[in-house]
């Protein structure tokens, strides 16, 4: 047993100091002055504790790939936990449906061995060319020239969320199959409009994926202005968001707009990590992904080996709270709320992870007021102790 004392518990609408008693795995208690005899104790001494962080879109870390072998799965998660990403949702890069049959197996075993890997993020293949950015044009597909149905069939208890660009002949079909599969299905890579958005939500579309990013946003045709992609995840109240809050993606003013339109219940944070995320980057590495296009680290973020795109994240999840919470009005258990509570209900893993409550999982980080991270627990277990 756990017994985190002087804390400052963060909690879904409120922090205030207290006690945190966890055994077995769970947390058992949350008060004030908690006593037990058996009890490991940590005196935090007013560290912030808070629910472990929850990447729902990370292609790889610490030089490990989503596309890899279940070693590697397992290896990017544990890249991501120091940096205090306690559960993670693996991302493939779009691919043909028999290679992304492997990357679904290598998960399936990867989570035997580590649970907080909540299953997978089919980015793909189903995307618009147009709006291709790092990924391989020639592993993209159209849902009405594909049998995909038996995949789905087969593989739907570790899909958790499907990107695709609902504008692709075909797409309504398939965001309507995949909702009956109780699959979130997330308008991804793009070009369609605003209408096009507004219309996929009656097709079971209902995440917009890293907005602003590789999507249609408010642009001149001819003498007028026409709405895309951007607007009406702002807008709509049936989408929720993810959002790269790395300062790099998207400019502070950015973030703060899109939480100001959607608030911490609808929008989220992810990394977009590639296999460089989570290790020590060096200005001008290269890095060669696992779909064949290179990257290169270029003043803090990484960029298509000529410099005209982004190509994934850099940042730490640790690093994307801080920055809401530095850059923007949102508060501190807000910006918590972004990567903890938020996408746990988008996954439905809320029942038991993303919350700092009885019952639920100890997956718990310890920070201090500069955001360095002090303590991290996976299932009450000590990944870096304080």
């Amino acid at each position: 047993m756990l017994l985190f004392k002087n804390a400052n518990v963060i909690f879904e609408n409120e922090a205030r100091l207290g006690d945190v008693l966890v055994n077995d795995g769970k947390i058992a208690q949350i008060g004030e002055g908690i006593s037990c005899e058996n009890a490991e104790i940590i005196d935090c001494d007013g560290l912030y504790l808070s629910a472990g962080l929850i990447d729902l879109h990370v292609h790889g870390g610490g030089g490990f790939s989503a596309m890899g072998t279940a070693d590697d799965i397992v290896k990017m998660s544990e890249a991501h936990l120091k940096n205090g990403v306690t559960s993670i949702l693996p991302t493939s890069l779009a691919a043909d449906l028999d290679t992304l049959e492997k990357v679904i197996e290598n998960t399936r075993e990867a989570q035997r061995i580590n649970p907080n890997i909540l299953g997978v993020h089919l980015e793909g293949p189903f995307l618009s060319p147009e709006m291709c950015g790092a990924q391989n044009t020639q592993n993209l597909a159209v849902p009405a020239d594909t049998d995909y149905k038996p995949f789905f069939e087969r593989n739907a208890d570790m899909i958790r969320m499907v990107g695709a660009a609902p504008e692709l002949d075909g797409a309504n079909r398939l965001g309507e199959y995949l909702d009956s599969k109780g699959i979130v299905v997330s308008v991804a890579h793009s070009s369609g409009d605003y209408n096009t958005a507004k219309q996929a939500l009656n097709y079971g579309f209902s995440d917009i994926t890293h907005i602003y990013n590789a999507c249609t946003s408010c642009r001149k045709d001819g003498a007028f202005r026409r709405a895309g992609t951007v607007e009406a995840g702002l807008t709509l109240d049936g989408y929720t968001v993810q959002a790269i809050a790395d300062l790099k993606h998207l400019p502070a003013e950015i973030l703060e707009l899109i939480f100001r339109c959607k608030g911490a219940d609808k929008m989220y944070l992810i990394t977009d990590g590639l296999e460089f995320s989570a290790t020590r980057l060096r200005e001008g590495m290269t890095v060669m992904q696992k779909n064949g296009v290179e990257a290169v680290c270029s003043d803090g973020a990484m960029l298509t080996a000529d410099r005209s795109k982004l190509a994934g994240g850099a940042a730490s999840g640790i690093a994307l709270v801080k920055n809401m919470y530095e850059s923007t009005s949102a508060n501190l258990f807000q910006a918590i709320k972004m990567m903890t509570l938020t996408p746990a209900r988008l996954t439905g893993a809320d029942s038991h992870k993303g919350r700092i409550a009885e019952g639920y999982d100890a997956d718990i980080i310890l920070f201090d007021y500069d955001f360095t991270l002090r303590g991290i627990y996976l299932d009450g277990k000590s990944v870096i102790g304080y």
